[in-house]
Protein backbone atom coordinates (compact mmCIF):
# COMPACT_ATOMS: atom_id res chain seq x y z
CA UNK A 1 0.00 0.00 0.00
CA UNK A 2 2.83 2.43 0.86
CA UNK A 3 4.52 1.76 -2.48
CA UNK A 4 1.27 2.26 -4.39
CA UNK A 5 0.54 5.55 -2.61
CA UNK A 6 4.11 6.71 -3.23
CA UNK A 7 3.76 5.96 -6.95
CA UNK A 8 0.51 7.93 -7.05
CA UNK A 9 2.20 10.91 -5.39
CA UNK A 10 5.09 10.73 -7.85
CA UNK A 11 2.69 10.80 -10.78
CA UNK A 12 0.67 13.61 -9.21
CA UNK A 13 3.77 15.77 -8.73
CA UNK A 14 5.10 15.05 -12.19
CA UNK A 15 1.89 15.62 -14.13
CA UNK A 16 0.90 18.81 -12.27
CA UNK A 17 4.30 20.43 -12.78
CA UNK A 18 5.93 22.08 -15.77
CA UNK A 19 9.16 20.28 -16.74
CA UNK A 20 12.28 21.11 -18.70
CA UNK A 21 14.75 18.49 -19.91
CA UNK A 22 18.49 19.06 -20.21
CA UNK A 23 21.07 16.96 -22.09
CA UNK A 24 18.91 13.91 -22.71
CA UNK A 25 21.08 13.48 -25.80
CA UNK A 26 23.84 12.07 -23.58
CA UNK A 27 22.11 8.86 -22.41
CA UNK A 28 20.33 8.52 -25.75
CA UNK A 29 23.67 8.46 -27.58
CA UNK A 30 24.91 5.67 -25.32
CA UNK A 31 21.72 3.70 -25.83
CA UNK A 32 21.76 4.13 -29.61
CA UNK A 33 25.41 3.05 -29.78
CA UNK A 34 24.76 0.18 -27.36
CA UNK A 35 27.51 1.49 -25.11
CA UNK A 36 27.16 0.45 -21.44
CA UNK A 37 26.81 3.06 -18.73
CA UNK A 38 25.82 3.37 -15.08
CA UNK A 39 23.40 6.10 -14.04
CA UNK A 40 24.37 7.85 -10.79
CA UNK A 41 22.34 10.16 -8.54
CA UNK A 42 22.42 11.18 -4.90
CA UNK A 43 20.05 9.26 -2.63
CA UNK A 44 18.20 12.47 -1.73
CA UNK A 45 17.10 12.98 -5.36
CA UNK A 46 15.79 9.47 -5.87
CA UNK A 47 12.04 10.09 -5.88
CA UNK A 48 11.28 11.32 -9.40
CA UNK A 49 14.22 9.84 -11.27
CA UNK A 50 12.13 7.08 -12.88
CA UNK A 51 10.97 9.93 -15.15
CA UNK A 52 14.56 10.63 -16.22
CA UNK A 53 15.03 7.32 -18.01
CA UNK A 54 14.77 7.84 -21.80
CA UNK A 55 15.06 4.20 -22.86
CA UNK A 56 12.78 1.19 -22.81
CA UNK A 57 11.43 0.32 -19.38
CA UNK A 58 12.75 -3.23 -19.28
CA UNK A 59 16.33 -2.06 -19.92
CA UNK A 60 16.77 -0.10 -16.67
CA UNK A 61 17.50 -1.60 -13.26
CA UNK A 62 18.04 0.18 -9.95
CA UNK A 63 20.34 -1.07 -7.21
CA UNK A 64 18.22 -1.00 -4.05
CA UNK A 65 18.99 -1.92 -0.45
CA UNK A 66 17.59 -5.26 0.72
CA UNK A 67 16.38 -3.59 3.93
CA UNK A 68 12.74 -2.66 4.62
CA UNK A 69 12.94 0.85 3.14
CA UNK A 70 14.69 -0.57 0.09
CA UNK A 71 11.90 -3.07 -0.44
CA UNK A 72 9.37 -0.23 -0.40
CA UNK A 73 11.38 1.67 -3.00
CA UNK A 74 11.66 -1.49 -5.09
CA UNK A 75 7.89 -1.98 -5.10
CA UNK A 76 7.37 1.71 -5.88
CA UNK A 77 9.60 1.89 -8.95
CA UNK A 78 8.09 -1.32 -10.32
CA UNK A 79 4.93 0.73 -10.90
CA UNK A 80 7.05 2.57 -13.50
CA UNK A 81 8.34 -0.58 -15.19
CA UNK A 82 11.74 -0.42 -13.50
CA UNK A 83 13.28 -3.61 -12.14
CA UNK A 84 15.61 -3.71 -9.15
CA UNK A 85 18.70 -5.47 -7.86
CA UNK A 86 18.62 -6.16 -4.13
CA UNK A 87 21.91 -5.40 -2.43
CA UNK A 88 24.53 -2.74 -1.89
CA UNK A 89 27.90 -1.83 -3.33
CA UNK A 90 29.02 -0.88 0.20
CA UNK A 91 28.21 -3.75 2.55
CA UNK A 92 29.52 -7.00 1.16
CA UNK A 93 27.47 -6.66 -1.96
CA UNK A 94 29.51 -8.93 -4.23
CA UNK A 95 26.32 -10.65 -5.37
CA UNK A 96 24.81 -7.32 -6.40
CA UNK A 97 28.07 -6.34 -8.10
CA UNK A 98 28.15 -9.54 -10.13
CA UNK A 99 24.52 -9.03 -11.15
CA UNK A 100 25.30 -5.49 -12.30
CA UNK A 101 28.18 -6.72 -14.45
CA UNK A 102 25.97 -9.46 -15.92
CA UNK A 103 23.18 -7.01 -16.78
CA UNK A 104 25.64 -4.54 -18.29
CA UNK A 105 26.96 -7.23 -20.62
CA UNK A 106 23.37 -7.88 -21.68
CA UNK A 107 22.93 -4.25 -22.69
CA UNK A 108 21.00 -3.20 -19.60
CA UNK A 109 21.65 -0.05 -17.56
CA UNK A 110 21.84 0.16 -13.78
CA UNK A 111 21.06 3.18 -11.61
CA UNK A 112 23.08 3.66 -8.42
CA UNK A 113 22.93 6.04 -5.47
CA UNK A 114 26.67 6.30 -4.66
CA UNK A 115 25.92 7.53 -1.13
CA UNK A 116 23.24 4.93 -0.42
CA UNK A 117 21.78 3.12 1.30
CA UNK A 118 22.82 4.82 4.57
CA UNK A 119 25.47 7.37 3.77
CA UNK A 120 27.58 9.21 4.46
CA UNK A 121 25.52 11.82 2.65
CA UNK A 122 26.90 13.18 -0.64
CA UNK A 123 29.97 10.93 -0.53
CA UNK A 124 30.74 8.47 -3.33
CA UNK A 125 31.35 4.95 -2.09
CA UNK A 126 34.19 2.93 -3.53
CA UNK A 127 31.72 0.20 -4.47
CA UNK A 128 29.89 2.43 -6.94
CA UNK A 129 33.07 3.07 -8.91
CA UNK A 130 34.19 -0.55 -8.56
CA UNK A 131 30.97 -1.49 -10.34
CA UNK A 132 32.01 0.73 -13.25
CA UNK A 133 35.50 -0.78 -13.21
CA UNK A 134 34.31 -4.38 -13.43
CA UNK A 135 31.51 -3.74 -15.91
CA UNK A 136 33.60 -1.34 -18.05
CA UNK A 137 30.69 1.09 -18.04
CA UNK A 138 31.02 4.87 -17.93
CA UNK A 139 29.29 6.78 -15.14
CA UNK A 140 26.67 9.36 -16.10
CA UNK A 141 25.28 11.68 -13.40
CA UNK A 142 21.62 12.68 -13.42
CA UNK A 143 19.37 14.70 -11.13
CA UNK A 144 16.13 16.63 -10.95
CA UNK A 145 14.93 19.69 -9.08
CA UNK A 146 11.66 21.53 -8.54
CA UNK A 147 11.02 25.06 -7.36
CA UNK A 148 8.59 24.07 -4.60
CA UNK A 149 9.88 21.35 -2.30
CA UNK A 150 10.83 20.40 1.23
CA UNK A 151 14.13 19.04 2.50
CA UNK A 152 13.42 16.40 5.11
CA UNK A 153 15.48 15.92 8.26
CA UNK A 154 16.69 12.48 7.22
CA UNK A 155 20.25 11.19 6.93
CA UNK A 156 20.30 12.06 3.21
CA UNK A 157 18.38 15.38 3.46
CA UNK A 158 15.70 13.83 1.25
CA UNK A 159 14.37 16.21 -1.41
CA UNK A 160 10.55 16.01 -1.41
CA UNK A 161 9.02 17.78 -4.42
CA UNK A 162 5.65 19.50 -4.19
CA UNK A 163 2.97 19.39 -6.90
CA UNK A 164 2.05 22.34 -9.15
CA UNK A 165 5.65 23.43 -9.44
CA UNK A 166 8.33 24.03 -12.06
CA UNK A 167 11.00 21.39 -12.49
CA UNK A 168 13.94 20.19 -14.50
CA UNK A 169 15.50 16.79 -15.20
CA UNK A 170 19.18 17.20 -15.96
CA UNK A 171 21.87 14.81 -17.22
CA UNK A 172 25.57 15.53 -16.82
CA UNK A 173 28.68 14.75 -18.84
CA UNK A 174 29.88 11.12 -18.78
CA UNK A 175 32.78 10.13 -16.55
CA UNK A 176 35.01 7.44 -18.01
CA UNK A 177 35.19 4.24 -16.00
CA UNK A 178 38.52 3.56 -14.26
CA UNK A 179 40.79 1.48 -16.47
CA UNK A 180 42.92 0.41 -13.50
CA UNK A 181 42.28 0.18 -9.77
CA UNK A 182 44.75 3.03 -9.27
CA UNK A 183 42.26 5.36 -10.99
CA UNK A 184 39.34 4.54 -8.67
CA UNK A 185 40.06 7.29 -6.13
CA UNK A 186 40.28 9.92 -8.88
CA UNK A 187 37.03 8.76 -10.48
CA UNK A 188 35.28 8.90 -7.08
CA UNK A 189 36.34 12.54 -6.74
CA UNK A 190 35.19 13.36 -10.28
CA UNK A 191 31.80 11.72 -9.70
CA UNK A 192 31.19 13.56 -6.44
CA UNK A 193 32.09 16.89 -8.03
CA UNK A 194 29.86 16.16 -11.03
CA UNK A 195 26.85 15.20 -8.88
CA UNK A 196 27.25 18.21 -6.59
CA UNK A 197 27.60 20.60 -9.53
CA UNK A 198 24.64 19.06 -11.34
CA UNK A 199 22.40 19.49 -8.29
CA UNK A 200 23.48 23.11 -7.97
CA UNK A 201 22.78 23.79 -11.65
CA UNK A 202 19.36 22.15 -11.50
CA UNK A 203 18.40 24.07 -8.36
CA UNK A 204 19.57 27.33 -9.92
CA UNK A 205 17.52 26.71 -13.08
CA UNK A 206 14.21 26.24 -11.26
CA UNK A 207 14.82 29.18 -8.93
CA UNK A 208 15.44 31.77 -11.64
Amino acid sequence: MIAFLASLYMRFVFWTSCWARFRFDIPLAYLQNQKPFITCFWHSRLLLLPYAWPGKKNTFFMLISAHKDGRIISKTVKHFGIETIAGSTQRGGMGALREMVRLSKQGKTVGITPDGPRGPRFQVSEGAVMAAYFSKADLIPVTYSVKHHKVLQTWDHFFLPSPFSRGIVMWGEPIAYPKTKDQIVDVRKKLKMALDNLNQKADAQVNR
